[in-house]
């Protein structure tokens, strides 16, 4: 019985002490000195972590030190009994200038220089990392940093990289930046042609932050281990520090490792930045909502027209077969029309959008000064115009294929409509460096006829604007003459033209003209519109080239004759 006891109070015993044992095994052995010095500065080791250095440090959205380096921090905390005292700095520019100064004790995640080695020790390294070149997804050829001359390069001021480059490339164009983000802000926005920045920050603030439009273009041939970097007359505390990093095991590492590289952040973090994404989600889905109910409404429409006729001819079934492959054919290029309605207007909405979102986050910046704000200000507001352009033609796009537009006549003097249309339309030529011509019969000459002024005026407004778009230089010129009881307008311009397979393409939703030398923007609806128009007015529109360069379009419209004097 005794013996029973005794088995049962050694197990008790075994088992209350295994917690001590294990604790005994993570907590590294100190030296006398090494005690002492401890006992005197553990809890005032002041410990300034980069702001902005994900994955590897980094301050999270209510302020908490996060990343690789505060993972491993915490593990040396464990196993030496150190207490780091965590102190916030602005940028890493700060933090170093307060290093030189003593004011900063310990680095957390820190590449070894010839110039910080001048106050600074650095510990045994723990983290390596490769710098790579970032671009725009439109740049093809792999890069090296011999090909960034005469290119604006972003590097964060101070990093290892900076340091590298000032003394293998004196001659690169450096455009310095606080943190890595506003470097990679500045290259997908255009204001920077390239950053130099490692390939874990890299790939965490691409996907982090969404930013479709960059890649990475190219390595170089830098590569750094990353330290503890230790204030020079703390020789104790490097030693503490380096006893806790041989007592870090491997799969520690493996699991920090997992948890913060390729990209496996925290699905709980929040910041701005990630508003600002989900509100422009919320956008484009709203917008997609209201185009298919336009679009829904429209097939309904189609189908109750069909299930009418086809209930009026059942008695004839061949013609009912024949009306049926016919719907079966309309729905499936509905259908089809649909999809790539939805891909177009999806990528023409979210480029003024996302142009919005990001100006708005610089001026967000504080450090973005007073005219650049203005600057981004007024880009803003062409993007929200932009936006609603589009939006207004695919309403009147949509209104004339569903036919809720209807023709309104009444009579009007049409030669005074092209004069009031030529003044209107002045200003706008001569802003874009054009002459803008008007041409008809006789300048004092009157002509009333009967037909709808609106639908007519639209017409012309969207030819000439269309004209001076894609006119770099020359001039317009608009001509117009009643023969017959037939309105014909032209508008001649000594644009870029067009090519003869695009002629009557042009006249699709969506369609823009392709040209190697000159680009404009548009979501391609203002052609459609016209043609729906003279659809509507009974007439027809072409196109011809207008020799030697530039385009001629010609609009042909019936009318009925109310009165003419000169």
């Amino acid at each position: 019985m005794k013996q029973i006891y005794l088995s049962v109070v050694l197990a008790i015993v075994f088992v209350l002490s295994q917690p001590f044992f294990s604790l005994a095994q993570k907590v590294v052995s100190l030296s006398q000195p090494e005690q002492e010095w401890l006992s005197q500065y553990n809890g005032h080791i002041r410990l300034a972590p980069d702001p902005k250095f994900a994955p590897f440090e980094f301050f999270d959205g209510e302020g908490i030190y996060q990343g690789m380096g505060a993972e491993y921090i915490q593990l040396i905390e464990e196993k030496t009994g150190l207490h780091f005292a965590i102190i916030r700095y602005g940028d890493w520019s700060s933090i170093i200038e307060a290093a030189q100064q003593n004011e900063v004790d310990v680095l957390g995640v820190a590449a070894m220089t010839d110039k910080r080695l001048g106050y600074m020790n650095f510990s045994k390294p723990y983290l390596t990392s490769r710098a790579v070149i970032i671009t725009r997804v439109g740049v093809d050829k792999k890069l090296s940093i011999d090909d960034l001359s005469g290119m604006e390069v972003s590097v964060v001021k101070d990093y290892v990289w900076d340091e590298f480059i000032r003394t293998d490339y004196p001659e690169l164009h450096i455009d310095y930046v606080t943190d890595p983000l506003v470097g990679m802000r500045k290259v997908s926005f255009g204001m920077s042609d390239a950053m130099v920045i490692s390939m874990a920050a890299a790939s965490y603030y691409i996907e982090k932050e969404g930013f479709t439009n960059l890649k990475v273009a190219g390595e170089t041939n830098y590569a750094v281990e990353y330290s503890i970097a230790v204030r020079k007359d703390w020789p104790e505390l490097l030693a503490i520090i380096n006893k806790g990093i041989d007592k870090i095991r491997d799969r520690e590492k493996e699991a920090i490792n997992e948890r913060w590289l390729f990209h496996n952040y925290s699905v709980g973090y929040w910041s701005k930045q990630l508003g600002y994404g989900l509100l422009i989600v919320l956008s484009i889905v709203l917008v997609v909502v209201i185009i298919l109910f336009v679009f829904n409404s429209r097939l309904n429409a189609l189908v109750r027209e069909k299930t009418k006729a086809l209930q009026q001819e059942r008695e004839e079934l061949i013609e009912v077969n024949q009306q049926l492959v016919v719907a079966r054919d309309k729905a499936s290029e509905s259908e089809r029309l649909t999809k790539a309605f939805l891909t177009n207007i999806s990528h023409e909405i979210r480029t003024p959008m996302n142009s919005i979102i990001g100006f708005a986050q610089l001026i967000e910046m504080d450090q973005v000064k007073k005219e650049d704000r203005i600057h981004y200000a007024s880009l803003m507001i062409k993007g929200g115009q932009q936006l609603l352009s589009i939006l207004d033609s695919i309403i009147q796009l949509s209104k004339m294929e569903s036919g809720i537009v209807k023709v309104m006549p009444s009579t009007f003097d049409v030669y005074a409509l092209l004069r009031e249309t030529h003044e209107l339309m002045q200003p706008l030529a001569q802003q874009a460096g054009l002459s803008f011509e008007l041409h008809i019969d006789d300048e004092n000459k009157r002509m009333r006829i009967n037909s709808d002024r609106v639908l007519i005026q639209q017409i012309l407004n969207n030819i000439i604007s269309n004209a001076i778009k894609f006119t770099p230089q020359g001039k317009v010129e608009l001509h117009g003459s009643c023969n017959d009881e037939r309105l014909v307008i032209s508008v001649k311009d000594t644009g870029i033209g067009v090519d003869e397979a695009e002629k009557e393409a042009i006249f699709e939703p969506f369609r823009q003209v392709k040209h190697r030398l000159y680009t404009e923007s548009g979501a391609g609806l203002g052609l459609a519109t016209v043609k729906k128009i003279v659809d509507v007015l009974k007439g027809r529109v072409w196109l011809e080239a207008n020799r030697p360069q530039g385009t001629v379009f010609h609009v042909e419209l019936p009318y009925q004759s109310s009165e003419e004097t000169s």
